[in-house]
Order: C-alpha cells, then sequence, then structure tokens
C-alpha cells in the first residue's frame, strides 16, 4: 500500500443487548492530503507492519472522538447487536467495528475459509445478528464474533470492513511494531499476522486517540496481542485451546 507523504502531524462494560445500537452518524471520511495512488496492493519489497494513521488509504472511517467512549469499560463483555443492511459501526465495549451498507456477504450461500477471503459472494439481504465476546489479559486484548462471517471483496477503501481496537499502549509510543491487530481463532492465542500475505490488512495506529484500526475480511476473532497468554504466570489467562469461534 503506499505510504502517503503529509507534511503536518495531523473504548468495556457490561451492557444489555437493548442498549446497543447503530451509530453511524459517528462515521465521517478521512482524505489524507497527498495521496496520489490509492491502490490497495503494496509495492515490492515494502513492508506491512504498523504504521501512523496518517498513512491510512482515502476513505477509511473515522470514529467522532467525542462520542466514543474508549477506556471507560471494562475489558471481559459480551454483546449482541444486529447489523442491518444499510450498515453502520457498533460499538463493542471499548473498541468498535464499521460496516459499510451491503458489506456481509449472506451467511447461508457464501465460502467460508482461509482462501476464500476475496471470492464474490452475495450480500446478505436482511440484518445479521452477531455475538462478540471481549476478554483482556496481562499480555493483551482479544475480541471473538460469532457466527463466523465473510465480508464482501472490494477495492475500494469506503467499502471495507474495519475494526478498531482501543489500546492504551499506543499513546506517545515512538515504536509502533508491536501492535499489529492479528486474526486469533481462539481467545489467548497470539494470533496471526495477516497483513504479511495482504498489504490491505495494515494496522494503522492513532496515538492520540490511543486506536489502533485495520481493515478486515472476516470475523471470528482478533487480538492486539503480540503473544499467547501465559495460564501459569497470568492469573487473568484465557487459555490458548478454548477455541471460541471456528
Amino acid at each position: 500500500m503506499p505510504e502517503c507523504a503529509v507534511s503536518r502531524h495531523l473504548s468495556l462494560g457490561h451492557m444489555r443487548r437493548t442498549n446497543w445500537k447503530t451509530v453511524s452518524t459517528l462515521v465521517t471520511m478521512v482524505v489524507i492530503a497527498g495521496c496520489q495512488d490509492h491502490s490497495a496492493t503494496a509495492p515490492v519489497g515494502a513492508t506491512t507492519g504498523p504504521v501512523s494513521v496518517l498513512m491510512a488509504p482515502e476513505g477509511r472511517p473515522q470514529l467522532d472522538r467525542g462520542n466514543n467512549a474508549a477506556g471507560s469499560n471494562s475489558d471481559n463483555t459480551t454483546v449482541d447487536f444486529v447489523v442491518p443492511p444499510s450498515g453502520g459501526t457498533f460499538l463493542v465495549g471499548n473498541h468498535a467495528v464499521v460496516f459499510p451498507a451491503n458489506s456481509i456477504c449472506n451467511p447461508e450461500s457464501s465460502s467460508y475459509g482461509v482462501g476464500t477471503w476475496d471470492d464474490s459472494c452475495e450480500p446478505a439481504k436482511g440484518a445479521v445478528k452477531i455475538h462478540a465476546v471481549v476478554r483482556a489479559a496481562t499480555s493483551g486484548t482479544w475480541v471473538d464474533f460469532s457466527p463466523s462471517l465473510r465480508f464482501v471483496p472490494s477495492s475500494n477503501p469506503r467499502q471495507w470492513v474495519w475494526l478498531y481496537m482501543y489500546n492504551p499502549a499506543v499513546v506517545d509510543a515512538s515504536d509502533l511494531s508491536s501492535f499489529t491487530i492479528k486474526y486469533s481463532r481462539a481467545i489467548g492465542d497470539p494470533g496471526v499476522d495477516e497483513s504479511a500475505a495482504d498489504a490491505s490488512l495494515r494496522t494503522y495506529v492513532d496515538p492520540s486517540s490511543a486506536m489502533t484500526m485495520r481493515r478486515i475480511k472476516h470475523f471470528s476473532g482478533y487480538t492486539s496481542s503480540g503473544r499467547a497468554c501465559d495460564a501459569a504466570v497470568e492469573p487473568d489467562c484465557y487459555p490458548s485451546d478454548v477455541v471460541i469461534a471456528p
């Protein structure tokens, strides 16, 4: 993914399902100055480690900081929400998922699994119910979603599903290399860096809001941790052998 030259520096309490709503009005589009090439493919030899949010592609959604409860909620909770065909922004404790309109593949007909993320699919015509589990340990935070879903492929960042994860460790961080949001099949698992094979899945870091963010092509789970949770030394560990979603 091309990096854009810029000359200036530019949130989990337990809530019942009835308290969750679409907050699509929180989403505005960010235009990054100086971008001439908006391709999602990294040039040959480019690295795909976490970088500043200033390098994010044109069209990524931006959460309204005045309405974002990042950091004020517990990081051990469950959330149920319903995504309509029109999409929206959904808060999951201190974190959020942003769905453009018609971005979820029809779960009754679409393929699912490694190697299918970019397969064409029919968008879901009705609302899709989603259950999220959030767990935190000393080593990091995990957000797991069910059912397993795939998202409609697109080369346009405005049509991508984005995951935002609150991570206070990014504030004032000079080295962003450890803040990759990784795909994780199990709560407590160290996860897999999907951006190593797909540059459009790169993580972007915003130290000013303590948020990390990236495009996601599918559910089940993701983690802000760079290592496995170790039950032998971490009393708050969630074992890596407990698979929450396939």
